[in-house]
């Protein structure tokens, strides 16, 4: 492979990489169980929502 071949797979592959670390990252800052409209509501238990399903 030539130089720039493997400049460019080298950048894309810590920019593929690096996304995915961020998002774990922000996943465990922000989980989605505490995140979103609901958040920590008391309604918002998997019982509760659970009981409202047909």
């Amino acid at each position: 492979m030539s130089g720039t071949a493997v400049m460019m797979m080298v950048l894309f592959m810590v920019v593929i990489w690096g996304g995915l670390a961020a998002s774990i990252i922000a996943l465990r800052r922000n989980p989605d169980e505490k995140s979103g409209l609901l958040g920590e509501s008391e309604y918002a238990t998997d019982e509760v929502l659970i009981s409202h399903e047909v």
